[in-house]
């Protein structure tokens, strides 16, 4: 094949070179073509192509794929499916089957020439030296100064590379007389080889790599033998007036010359018996048979004389002519909720209004949006780790992730406020690059877990500081009772604020939520329920209900504590609202009053109070209408009067009496309301004062210059959930607005928590309700007086850890139990640093949802869903009891088991069942405080492959006190498994039969003593090295008979 400058390619076959096939192959000039199995790879300055051998491209890339590729210099192989391309800023690794760049490498020197062995690229520049390029590790292991002035050919073969290039003499460049050979091995130079007329050319051959061919531009040819210089034979090459290409066949047989007048000169040692002879058939074009018989068609002549092929199919014809074919993309779109809800049937006929903010204009065809280039494999860390820089991405890609503005399409929200999904690739969730969602020191909160729609209003709280500080405090209290919601509460709070910017999966939570009594009858779970088979457009409803259970539970929780808190605020005084309830006869003026607290106030809008609305909220519209029309509610109904038995017409009042320090409204609105409030600028306000008055709660936009100032107290929004709507009602969710002080930074700012997406916002962009996609639901608002501070040691103060020092068994006593562990003692008592070493044993629930697609890959929906099923932890210090543990654990499992995976976890089938286990059997409420009393005393937990283990677990322990031989020994992109390290450091055999958590942990404690003696000795690198290579060689397994 050659290249034109005119940027046509050409193929030739034969011996007598006839023409094959020419295409355009590039708009300017074919610098370098290499021949692939699937075709031939061409560069130009700016592109680089695949094509197969009649011109069909297969990939082309451009600078808009990859900015680097601006300038092109030269190519090479450095595997079957893999080329190394240079240019003038990088070296590009990219994968010839993809058609992608793999990876990018910084080279800021001009190639000019490049070629390629099994080990090493060697890589010409323009300067005439060449450097030593090794693809395995990245970096360049050599340069050799091989001309004075530039170079002319380059060729590497196997370890040994030669060079040719010009010398500069009395102002002007001279060919060499000299050919540089090196040898690769030992990367030192070899004698060169003499060549008196200039060499040009030069190519090794591809089966004897000692033989060189050598050639000027006159068309001298010489081919040497390095090892035998006088073993040489010489040619004169017809070349007029010069040679201009000189390349020789990858099999050796041939050597193919271009001159100066576009003539092609094919030489071959011996043609008949060359490897030409037995080459691939070449495609060429099919030509239409001539039928040799003609058939006449005409009324005489039957159709059915007419042969046809032989066909299994039932033919078109003979199909039924009632034969309806449906298609899934032939079905209407699903009208939205919205639309049929606010619909009027008018003479049989649904009649709804058309939301042209929401839908966009009429009659449009929508955007085209690729399926293939959906990016989602840049989701990934894997795919990441190709060290592409970011930077080389189009700005559209990388800022779409948190655009808060108006999307282009007007039925979508802004890619901040889309549903958001977790994704899995063949390494599990860890793969998944949630960093990517969130830059900032809060936690995002996953979504595939049961109930995910709560995660809104968790995280509203969480930065509430007298919600966050009452739930906190209570876990100094040991509270084991099942399904305890202030408990899990509390844990959850301070995981999140131990995981710092990371992403936490509340699951513990969720699980007390779908054994609570009140949520189940109030339909808030469903045990089968997960973010993708949730029903979206009740989210809304769902929520503002959750809140008032919530909240109820709080304080049901806390009236079962054991030990009263009386340092802690109680629940009621920090969000318990004091409502007076009146009833007066409408006929004999009798009236009874009753007084109860809530949790929660519901806010009304105010033409549903027969109240009269005061003036100046009648004026200016906003939020504080619905709030004081909320607080002093008036109703007429009838009611049983219960000793006449008949009904009876009453006057109802609601009235709050007293406003707590937390306020927690639920937002009721129906399609009028939020589309007239979409108009009012500033409807959400950012504060409110609120004055008491002879019982009444009066609302005030601003007190400044007025009397009553001394005696309102000020109420700032702390933040709301919001439901956004997406293009159709399974795209419903929630998200939050919080505002937040920053200790870090000192200073306040509102955040977005789109569960694990978590992004700064502008306050005009969190309080503007004007979007059609915008609905509030549960707003909170706090006494600004109250302290502000978060404590986050709140638990600290009167800590219960007695749960450490004795046994709390699921069923009985010690008696007939399997006891594996010694209790810890006073004396022993953990302090900050105390070493310990754990292992944990899960069985699994549920197992993983994978999607079959049409081209027989799989990819997985939904991970399997494990528990934790034994948890053991042993004493890490040096000393007598090193490696004794102090916890065994098995943990009660009530729900299904789908499989004990008893070859990992060494569970046998009825070791979870108090009724038939013998072993030490306890609630997951004692297994739980156990870890968590370690972690908060500040104990370092030593451990193999922990991340799992926490997950599963559900807990986040800081980074500095964690200690994991799994990272500790990585190198590459190979987790060596505990077994092996045994093998190979400690000459021990583990997990030779069903898995022991004890054993496990024991094993890891001694391998993470190890790796501080090779750090100490500074042997570690030395000795990791060491392990890969010999794992390499046992396929990282220890030996069968060891």
């Amino acid at each position: 094949m050659e290249g034109w400058n005119e940027g046509f390619i050409a193929s030739y076959t034969g011996q007598v070179l006839s023409p094959y096939t020419r295409f355009p192959g590039h708009k300017g000039a074919v610098k370098q073509l290499l021949s692939h199995h699937k075709g031939v790879i061409s560069i130009d300055d700016k592109s680089l192509k695949l094509t197969n051998r009649r011109g069909l491209v297969l990939f082309q890339l451009t600078p808009s794929d990859h900015p680097s590729l601006e300038h092109i210099c030269a190519m090479e192989f450095i595997s079957p499916n893999e080329i190394i391309v240079a240019t003038t800023t990088a070296l590009l690794r990219i994968e010839t089957h993809k058609g992608k760049i793999v990876k990018e490498l910084p080279y800021s020197h001009e190639v000019v020439l490049i070629s390629s062995s099994k080990r090493y690229v060697a890589l010409g520049k323009v300067n005439g030296s060449v450097d030593i390029f090794d693809p395995k590790s990245d970096t360049i292991v050599k340069t050799f100064i091989s001309s004075s002035g530039k170079l002319s050919d380059i060729d590497l073969k196997e370890h040994t590379l030669v060079t040719c290039g010009f010398s500069q003499r009395h102002g002007t460049y001279v060919l060499d007389p000299l050919v540089n050979v090196y040898d690769l091995r030992t990367l030192k130079p070899l004698a060169p080889i003499a060549f008196p007329a200039g060499a040009s050319f030069v190519r090794l051959h591809p089966k004897l790599s000692s033989v060189a061919f050598i050639a000027s531009k006159t068309g001298q040819l010489q081919i040497v033998d390095m090892f035998n210089p006088t073993n040489v034979s010489l040619f004169q090459i017809d070349a007029r007036p010069m040679v201009t290409k000189f390349e020789l066949s990858s099999t050796g047989d041939f050597l193919a010359i271009a001159d100066g007048y576009s003539l092609l000169h094919l030489w071959s040692h011996n043609p008949e018996h060359s490897s030409m002879s037995s080459k691939i058939p070449l495609e060429y074009p099919t030509m239409p048979e001539t039928n040799t018989t003609p058939i006449s068609i005409d009324d005489d002549v039957p159709l059915n004389t007419i042969g046809m092929p032989y066909y299994k199919e039932t033919l078109l014809s003979a199909w039924p002519a009632q034969t309806v074919f449906r298609s899934a993309g032939t079905l209407p779109k699903t009208i939205d909720s919205s639309i049929l809800q606010n619909a009027q049937n008018i003479d049989g006929l649904l009649i709804a209004p058309y939301d042209k903010e929401k839908y966009g204009r009429r009659n449009l065809a929508k955007k085209y949006v690729s399926v293939k280039n959906n990016n989602e494999s840049n989701k990934f860390k894997s795919f990441k780790a190709s060290n592409i820089p970011t930077s080389h991405k189009s700005p559209k890609e990388q800022e779409n992730l948190f655009e808060i503005k108006e999307s282009d399409a007007p039925d979508k929200p802004p890619p901040a406020f889309k549903k958001l999904e977790i994704l899995y690739s063949k390494f599990g969730v860890g793969d998944f690059d949630f960093d990517s969602y969130n830059s900032t020191h809060f936690t995002g909160l996953e979504v595939h877990v049961d109930n995910a729609y709560t995660n809104s209003l968790l995280q509203l709280y969480r930065f509430v500081p007298e919600i966050f500080n009452f739930v906190l405090g209570n876990l100094a209290i040991e509270n084991l009772e099942p399904n305890s919601i202030l408990r899990e509460l509390g844990y959850l709070y301070d995981m999140m604020v131990k995981s710092f910017g990371h992403h936490f999966r509340p699951t513990n939570f969720q699980q007390a939520l779908l054994s609570l009594d009140d949520a189940i009858k109030s339909g808030l779970v469903d045990k089968d329920n997960d973010s993708t088979t949730t029903i979206a457009a009740d989210v809304g409803t769902k929520i503002k209900v959750f809140n008032r259970v919530l909240l109820d539970n709080l304080v049901k929780d806390e009236m079962k504590q054991a030990v009263p808190q009386s340092r802690f605020l109680k629940s009621h005084m920090v969000f318990g609202i004091e409502i007076e309830t009146r009833i007066r006869s409408m006929f004999t003026g009798a009236m009874s009053t009753d007084i109860n607290i809530v949790n929660s106030l519901d806010l009304l809008p105010p033409h549903t109070n027969t109240q009269k609305l005061a003036t100046r909220h009648a004026l200016d519209p906003s939020i504080l209408a619905f709030i004081e029309s909320s607080t002093n509610i008036v109703e007429q109904r009838s009611i049983l009067n219960e000793v006449s038995g008949q009904l009876e017409a009453v006057e109802i009042n609601h009235a709050v009496r007293r406003l707590p320090p937390v306020v927690s409204f639920n937002l009721h609105l129906k399609y009028d309301d939020l589309k007239a409030i979409r108009g009012i600028k500033n409807w959400l306000r950012p504060k409110f004062y609120a004055a008491h008055n002879k019982g009444r709660i009066s609302i005030y936009d601003d007190v400044k210059n007025s009397l009553i100032a001394d005696s309102c107290d000020e109420y700032g929004l702390v933040g709301y959930v919001a439901e956004v709507s997406g293009e159709s009602d399974k795209d419903k969710h929630l998200v939050t607005f919080v505002k937040i002080h920053n200790d870090f930074e000192k200073k306040t700012e509102w955040y977005l928590f789109n569960d694990f997406l978590v992004t700064p916002i502008p306050e005009s962009e969190a309080l503007n309700l004007s979007y059609w996609w915008k609905k509030p639901v549960t707003l909170i608002y706090r006494n600004s007086k109250e302290p502000g501070r978060f404590d986050y040691a709140a638990w600290s103060r009167g800590l219960n850890d007695q749960i450490l020092y004795r046994d709390h068994f699921a069923a009985g006593t010690r008696e007939g139990k399997r006891i594996e562990y010694e209790m810890l003692t006073k004396e022993e008592a953990p302090q900050p640093g105390t070493l310990i070493a754990i292992d944990a044993e899960f069985v699994t629930l549920e197992e993983e949802q994978f999607e079959l697609k049409s081209n027989g890959t799989r990819s997985m929906l939904k991970p399997s869903k494990q528990t934790l099923a034994r948890v053991s932890v042993l004493r890490g210090d040096d000393g007598p009891q090193m490696g004794v543990p102090f916890i065994d654990d098995y943990v009660v499992v009530q729900e299904g088991i789908h499989d004990y995976l008893t070859s990992f976890s060494g569970i046998e089938p009825g070791d979870l069942d108090p009724a038939t286990s013998d072993k030490s059997l306890v609630n997951r409420e004692v297994v739980y405080r156990k870890l968590w009393l370690l972690i908060n005393l500040g104990c370092v937990f030593v451990g193999h492959g922990l991340n799992n283990d926490f997950r599963t677990i559900n807990i986040s322990v800081p980074k500095a006190q964690v200690r994991d031989t799994a990272v500790f020994f990585y190198k590459g992109q190979r987790i060596l498994s505990l077994r092996f390290l045994a093998y190979i450091l400690l000459d021990k055999k583990v997990q030779a039969g069903n898995h022991d958590s004890i054993e496990d942990a024991h094993t890891a404690l001694l391998l993470y003593k190890e790796y501080l003696k090779l750090k100490q000795s500074g042997n570690f690198e030395t000795i990791l090295d060491n392990i890969y290579n010999e794992g390499q060689a046992l396929k990282f397994k220890p030996p069968e008979n060891f």
